[in-house]
């Protein structure tokens, strides 16, 4: 695998950064072949792949590490890994950077829900107070060793407390250190572009197809002013439909051979996990 540049490298090119989501090995290999500029390694995706269960604070630290590791093994593009609320206080906040920062990850994603939390784009979620959440970026920020890893500071606070309040809470937290902020689950075009003019941060765009947000293009977004634009779940929704779809026809007709057209090849997914050159003998 040859090397690329760091996510912070290239957040310095002014066009904006398209995130693929992806949660294992098989996943990151596509991607990559594709050639994303970065990855986004979501809770939402861990928790339904690995676990089979839904995005509500249930997956922890270890297993996100683990998780982690299993792409950036086999990949080398940048990858954007949610941290949830890193896992507790201040010493949770610290450990979660090291952690990471070992596992490979590019940049970190903190957010200020209480905990247990819940998917952003799900109802009832409650945030920590802005002071608080100031604190624990500033100790991401202290803790990292490696300066190209980014932490990028996101806000729930939307639908609890509303836009204004979300708004300043991003600003407070680039003060604080962050490098990208977020606020999640801005629910019109409006909004976006109204977080997109008065957040004086670099700021990330969530495009979670089945959520809240209305769809926009990379380039609409750019326009706004975006830098990074996540898709956390696409894999999620694809796989989860296509195969149970599979499902189905197979119980209806005793075989797959009607989605046969839709079948990567044997050979050409061996070559895809990188047959030749564990085979190789030199």
């Amino acid at each position: 695998m040859t090397d690329r540049p760091s996510l912070r490298e290239r957040l310095e090119d002014p066009s904006i950064v398209v995130a693929m989501g992806v949660h294992d090995g098989l996943t990151a290999r596509i991607a990559q072949r594709a050639g994303f500029d970065a990855f986004y390694h979501g809770g939402y995706a861990v928790a339904a792949h690995h676990h089979g269960l839904p995005d509500i604070g249930v997956v922890g630290l270890a297993e996100m590490v683990q998780s982690v590791q299993r792409v950036t093994s086999v990949s080398t593009t940048p990858l954007i890994v949610d941290c949830d609320t890193a896992y507790g206080a201040i010493p949770g906040v610290k450990r979660t950077t090291l952690e990471m920062e070992r596992a490979g990850a590019a940049a970190i994603q903190i957010e200020d829900q209480i905990f247990p939390k819940k998917c952003g784009h799900m109802e009832g979620k409650e945030v920590i107070p802005r002071d608080e959440m100031v604190l624990k970026i500033r100790a991401a920020v202290a803790t990292r060793r490696d300066p190209s890893m980014l932490v990028i500071a996101r806000t729930d606070a939307l639908q609890p407390l509303g836009l204004d309040e979300a708004i300043d809470r991003c600003n407070d937290y680039a003060e604080a250190g962050a490098d990208l902020v977020f606020v999640d689950a801005p629910g019109s075009r409006d909004q976006l572009a109204e977080i997109a003019r008065r957040v004086d941060a670099p700021s990330v765009a969530n495009m979670s197809e089945t959520g809240r947000t209305p769809a926009m293009t990379a380039d609409e977004l750019q326009e706004l002013g975006y830098r990074i634009v996540i898709f956390p779940s696409t894999q999620t929704w694809v796989i989860a439909r296509a195969y149970e779809e599979v499902c189905r026809e197979l119980l209806e007709h005793g075989t797959t051979a009607g989605f046969a057209d839709r079948f990567m090849p044997f050979d050409e997914v061996n070559e895809l996990l990188g047959i030749q050159e564990l085979e190789r003998v030199v």
